[in-house]
C-alpha cells in the first residue's frame, strides 16, 4: 500500500521522520515524501527515498499557500495514495485539505505541538484553534506527541474522542548512549571546538529562531561567567534559509556585545549530535515556542544529561523537577542562570539527574514504542502491513501506557 508523508522542509524529513519512514518501509509499505526543495530534501533523495518537491511556505500566505495546495492535489490524484500523513502546521493544513479534495481515503495528522497553546494571545489562540477544528472534521486520526495536547483537545472538543491518540515521541536509545562514545575521539572533538580542560559545558540544540529562547540563555551565561570563569556554551544548530524571521546574526551580535566570543561556540548544523552531547555537563532548552515534545531534550536525556528547560507544554512533560532536571519560567534569564548555576556547582546532583534522565528515556521514550503504536493505528485504518522480523516481540502493553508524570 502507498503512503505519502508531507512536511514543510527537508530537515523535518531527514532529521525527525526518517526512522519512522524506515520502519514503515520495513513493514512492506511504499512510502513517499512531499516537502519544499532544499539541501536536506536533496540529501534525503540521494539516500534513495522517493521525494516530491512541492514548495510549502512556513507562514500564512494566501497566494503561495493556494499554489502549494493545487500542486499537492495534483500529486495525490496522479499517485493515488492509500493514506496521507501530514506534519508541521502549514503543511498539515494544506496537506489535509489537498487529501480531502483529491479523495484520499485515509488522512493522518501528527501534531508536533498544536499551533494553539497557552503562550498565545486569546485572538491568536481562537484563530488557530478554529483552523485545527475545521481540518479535524476530515482527518481520520490525529496523533499528539504531547500528552498535554491530547488532554487539551479532549477538553475543548477539538474532535470526536475516537479520532485522537497519544503517539508520544522517542529516540534511538542505542545511538544516543554514552556507552558508544570513544574517550579518545571525544578528547579530539573537545580540542577541535576549543574547549579547555576543566571547563564546564552547557549546550543547547535547535534552529536559531527567536522563540527557542537562545537570547535568554546567552544572557544567563553572561551572568554565570564570574562564578564559572571557564564556562562554555555550545549552540548546536543553524538557521534555515526559509526561516520567516532570521535570527542568527542578531544572536551572534548579542554574544559579541556581551564579550562572550571566547566562551560561546556556534557549531552550525551537525551530524554528530550524540558526540556533541557527550561533551556537555548540562543541557538547556530555553524555548518559549509552542513545542510538542522536544526531541532535543529526549536526545540529551538519552545521553544521561541533567536538563534545564522552561515551563511550557512538552518540556514540562519530559522533565520532572528535582528528578532529572529543573524547570524555570520562560523568558527569564535570571531564573535560567540560577538553575544552571545550581547544577554546574554540584557534580553529584548532575550525575543523579543524568541517571534519572537515561532511565526515563528507556522507560517512556524509546522510538520503538512510537513505531509500534503507529503501525497498530495504521492497521486499524485498514493499511495492510507486514511485521518486521525484529519487531515480532509484542509490545501491546505499551499502547496503553499512562501519561508520564
Amino acid at each position: 500500500m502507498k503512503i505519502l508523508h508531507i512536511c514543510a522542509v527537508g530537515a523535518t524529513t531527514l532529521k525527525l521522520l526518517r526512522p519512522q519512514i524506515d520502519h514503515l518501509l520495513n513493514c512492506g509499505l511504499e512510502v513517499e515524501v512531499a516537502c519544499s526543495p532544499d539541501a536536506d530534501t536533496e540529501s534525503f533523495r540521494q539516500f534513495g527515498y522517493v521525494v516530491h518537491t512541492v514548495h510549502i511556505d512556513r507562514e500564512i500566505s494566501p497566494i503561495k499557500n493556494l499554489k502549494s495546495l493545487i500542486k499537492l492535489v495534483k500529486l495525490m490524484q496522479q499517485q493515488r495514495y492509500d493514506l496521507v500523513h501530514v506534519h508541521t502546521p502549514i503543511a498539515a493544513v494544506l496537506g489535509r485539505i489537498a487529501a480531502k479534495t483529491a479523495g484520499v481515503k485515509r488522512i493522518v495528522y501528527t501534531a508536533h505541538g498544536f499551533p494553539f497553546h497557552d503562550l498565545l494571545s486569546p485572538g491568536q489562540y481562537a484563530v488557530y484553534f478554529a483552523i485545527e477544528k475545521f481540518c479535524a472534521q476530515f482527518t481520520d486520526l490525529i496523533l499528539t506527541q504531547s500528552y498535554e495536547d491530547l488532554v487539551t483537545a479532549q477538553q475543548k472538543n477539538l474532535c470526536p474522542a475516537h479520532k485522537i491518540r497519544h503517539l508520544n515521541n522517542g529516540v534511538d536509545s542505542h545511538t544516543f548512549s554514552q556507552q558508544r562514545l570513544s574517550p579518545a575521539a571525544q578528547a579530539r572533538l573537545r580540542e577541535l571546538l576549543g574547549i579547555p580542560d576543566g571547563a564546564l559545558v552547557v549546550g543547547t540544540i535547535g534552529r536559531l529562531t527567536r522563540q527557542k529562547g537562545f537570547a535568554y540563555l546567552v544572557d544567563a551565561i553572561a551572568q554565570l561567567r564570574p562564578q564559572f570563569p571557564k564556562l562554555r556554551l555550545l549552540i548546536i544548530g543553524g538557521e534555515l534559509s526559509t526561516d520567516p524571521e532570521p535570527f542568527q546574526a542578531e544572536l551572534m551580535a548579542q554574544v559579541q556585545g556581551l564579550g562572550l566570543q571566547d566562551c560561546v561556540t556556534f557549531t552550525g548544523f551537525r551530524d554528530d549530535t550524540p558526540e556533541l552531547l557527550g561533551l556537555l555537563d548540562v543541557f538547556c532548552l530555553p524555548t518559549y515556542f509552542g513545542e510538542g515534545l522536544p526531541r532535543s531534550i529526549l536526545e540529551a536525556m538519552a545521553m544521561g544529561l541533567p536538563i534545564v528547560t522552561t515551563d511550557i507544554r512538552g518540556c514540562r512533560e519530559a522533565v520532572i523537577p528535582q528528578e532529572n532536571g529543573l524547570i524555570v519560567p520562560p523568558k527569564d534569564s535570571g531564573a535560567l542562570a540560577e538553575a544552571l548555576g545550581e547544577l554546574l556547582g554540584d557534580r553529584a546532583l548532575r550525575q543523579r539527574f543524568g541517571e534519572a534522565s537515561r532511565q526515563r528515556v528507556e522507560a517512556l521514550y524509546n522510538e520503538r514504542y512510537v513505531f509500534e503504536r503507529l503501525a497498530t493505528w495504521y492497521r486499524e485504518l485498514g493499511i495492510e502491513m507486514a511485521v518486521p522480523a525484529a519487531d515480532h516481540v509484542a509490545t501491546r502493553e505499551l499502547l496503553g501506557t499512562e501519561a508520564p508524570r
